[in-house]
C-alpha cells in the first residue's frame, strides 16, 4: 500500500494505493498545520508496516520529518505533484505540452512539457474568492448553496455585457460577452436576485482565470489548457472557462477526479523516484 496527502488551504486530500494499483481517495477539512500526531489521526486504522511510503505534499508539508514510526515520508515539490498529476489525469500524449490550472482557494498556472513541470503564473483569484465575496454578498460560503444559486442565475444581471456597451460583437467577441463586470450594479436602482448576484461573482472568477490561463498558454505556444483543483466543479464557472478558451482556440481539459491531481501527482513522483525532496 502506498499513501499520499495534500494539504490545502481549505481541504486536505488523502489518497490510498492498494497493491492492486487501485486508488482509495478522501478528504478533511484543514483546520490545523500538518503535524506527526495529526498524520497518525488520519491513518489511525492502517498498519504502517503494510505501507511502502507516505508522500506529502502542499502547505506545510515540510513541517514533517523523513519518518513516521518507521514509515518513509517522501517530500514532493507541490507545483511538481500538481502538474505530474494534472498531465496524467488529462490522457494527453506525453509528448504534447500543456498548461496545468491548479484552481482550489487560489488559482497556479503550470507548463507540462518532457515530464518537466514550470510554475508560469498565477493568481489569488479562484475558489476561495467565490467563498469569501459569497459570504459578503450573499451571507453564505456554502458551496451547494452558492453553486444552484449561480445556475439558477444570469451573470448579465450584474455584468455590462458588449450589446450595451457598443451596441454589437467586438472582433471574435460576441456581442453577449462581459464588458463589465458587476458594471451593472452602479448604473441600476434595481434590487439583483441572489441568483444574479451568485452568477455574477462565478463569471467574475471564472473570466478571470480564463484570461490568465488563456494568455499563458499563448506565451508558451501551448494549445492545451488541463483544468484540476475543486473550483471547476462550478458548472457556471467551468462554462466560461470552456467559453473563453474556445473563442481563442485552445482546447480545455477537464479530467474526472480532478480534484486529488495533486495527491495523485506526489504519489506518481515518489513511486518513480523515492529519493525525491522538495
Amino acid at each position: 500500500m502506498r499513501l499520499s496527502l495534500d494539504f490545502g488551504i481549505t481541504i486536505t486530500d488523502i489518497l490510498k494505493e492498494n497493491n492492486d494499483g487501485e486508488l482509495f481517495h478522501e478528504m478533511l477539512p484543514s483546520e490545523q498545520k500538518p503535524s506527526e500526531e495529526l498524520i497518525l489521526e488520519i491513518f489511525k486504522d492502517i498498519n504502517f508496516q503494510e505501507v511502502d511510503y507516505l508522500a506529502l505534499t502542499g502547505g506545510h508539508h515540510q513541517l514533517i520529518g523523513e519518518t513516521i514510526n518507521s514509515l518513509p515520508v517522501i517530500h514532493v515539490n507541490e507545483v511538481q505533484a500538481i502538474g505530474k498529476g494534472g498531465f496524467h489525469l488529462s490522457g494527453l500524449d506525453e509528448s504534447k505540452s500543456a498548461i496545468i490550472v491548479s484552481s482550489g482557494s487560489g488559482t497556479a498556472c503550470i507548463l507540462a512539457k518532457n515530464d518537466e513541470f514550470i510554475h508560469c503564473s498565477g493568481t489569488g483569484v479562484g475558489g476561495g474568492t467565490v467563498l469569501g465575496l459569497s459570504k459578503l454578498l450573499l451571507e453564505t460560503d456554502n458551496p451547494e448553496e452558492i453553486q444552484d444559486l449561480a445556475e439558477r442565475g444570469l451573470s448579465k444581471g450584474t455584468d455590462l455585457i458588449l450589446e450595451d456597451v457598443v451596441s454589437g460583437p467586438i472582433g471574435l467577441l460576441p456581442s453577449d460577452m462581459t464588458a463589465v463586470n458587476f458594471g451593472k450594479i452602479s448604473k441600476s436602482d434595481s434590487r439583483v436576485s441572489r441568483e444574479d448576484m451568485a452568477a455574477g461573482i462565478v463569471n467574475l472568477v471564472g473570466q478571470t482565470i480564463a484570461r490568465i490561463s488563456t494568455s499563458i498558454a499563448m506565451a508558451f505556444q501551448v494549445t492545451d489548457i488541463v483544468v484540476v483543483g475543486r473550483t471547476p466543479t462550478f458548472t457556471s464557472l467551468r462554462n466560461s472557462l470552456e467559453e473563453a478558451a474556445m473563442l481563442t482556440n485552445f482546447t480545455p481539459h477537464f479530467p474526472k477526479n480532478a480534484e486529488y491531481a495533486s495527491a495523485l501527482g506526489a504519489l506518481l513522483i515518489a513511486e518513480k523516484n523515492p529519493d525525491n525532496r522538495s
